[in-house]
């Protein structure tokens, strides 16, 4: 019985060390949380047009060439479009960077960064990004 009762107590003593966290553990946590997350100035005052777009959960493409790689949101319409084009051909056709010089609509967000479940995304993952959950959340169904 008391072999039964020692090995009960390394058990749990072992359990113990697993799940505690180291210091640097600690400090790395309290350094992110003590970050003050910035809102973006354009954020504070985002236009929002409620035009009907409806962003799909998967399957996203440029509208204007089909890519369907490097592509980013536009948190003020909801047009999903490509990236920069990198110098070696790879990339995007620019057509995000190009809408943005059209309609002067300043922020946008990439795809794949966000979650189809924004509400387990949570507030304080898309606040550090600089804009709100309610700057994507129109989009979505």
């Amino acid at each position: 019985m008391a072999s039964v009762c020692l090995i009960l107590q390394v058990r749990l003593a072992v359990d113990a060390i697993i799940m505690a966290e180291g210091a640097e553990r600690k400090e790395q946590l309290a350094a992110w949380t003590a970050d003050k997350k910035q809102v973006s100035a354009y954020a504070m005052n985002l236009p929002q047009i409620d035009n009907g777009v409806i962003v799909p959960p998967s399957g996203w493409k440029c509208v204007k060439c089909d890519k369907k790689e490097n592509l980013w949101l536009n948190l003020t319409d909801g047009m999903i479009l490509c990236g920069r084009k990198n110098f070696d051909g790879t990339g995007g056709n620019n057509h995000a960077i190009e809408h943005y010089k059209e309609t002067s609509y300043p922020l946008a967000v990439k795809l794949g960064t966000i979650t189809a479940d924004l509400e387990a995304a949570g507030n304080a993952n898309l606040h550090c990004e600089g804009f709100e959950i309610s700057h994507i959340i129109i989009f979505f169904a």
